[in-house]
């Protein structure tokens, strides 16, 4: 099999086959190639890069997908989607490590927030954190469940001095209905001691 002919049948070459490693470069979109230890280096028309196994046509196993804006996850894959332990690593500084399920955060992970050095971590589900801990800064974090990310029911603040606040939040669901922003959702954050 030539390279270039992974076009042609719009997916990468199957494991095992062996091609001759070429410099990748513009003219090379959407073509892979095979080095010595049997992985694949596929790029796409949108010049994302893949290197790892695939199964079936479908990104598979351990591998690394980056894009053009410096984005990148390495970790595993099922079925060519996030699936399993890894690592992303968003244009922004932001990262999240843990576990997904079909493309999303789920199961333990960690999520880190470079603008502000908050990050939360603890049981995510379908991609939003449903109980853990946000931690604030190093005199301040919030423990208890999460809905849409934010705090949500009984929960607790604890703060640097060794004090502890006991709260309940509850978010109210709004609906705009203007012109520009119909169907919209809004979430507004209302909390009280207990």
């Amino acid at each position: 099999m030539e390279i270039g002919e992974s076009e042609k049948k719009g997916q990468p070459p199957p494991l095992g086959e062996k091609e001759e490693e070429k410099e990748l470069s513009d003219k090379a979109v959407n073509e892979s190639v095979v080095d010595e230890k049997n992985k694949e280096l596929h790029v796409y028309p949108n010049k994302s890069i893949y290197e790892g196994g695939y199964l079936h046509g479908k990104k598979s196993g351990l591998g690394k997908l980056t894009k053009r804006n410096g984005e990148f996850y390495e970790g595993n894959f099922q079925n060519g989607q996030k699936h399993g332990g890894g690592f992303q690593r968003y244009s922004n500084g932001d990262f999240y490590y843990g576990e997904w399920k079909h493309n999303k955060k789920d199961g333990r992970g960690i999520f880190f927030f470079s603008a502000t050095g908050e990050y939360y971590f603890g049981e995510w589900c379908t991609g939003s954190l449903i109980s853990g801990a946000w931690i604030i800064s190093s005199e301040a974090k919030y423990l208890g469940t999460f809905f849409r990310n934010l705090p949500k029911c009984k929960g607790e603040f604890f703060f640097g001095n060794d004090s502890k606040i006991n709260v309940f939040y509850e978010q109210t669901l709004g609906i705009s209905w203007g012109i520009e922003d119909r169907n919209a959702e809004r979430v507004g954050l209302h909390w009280r001691l207990l």
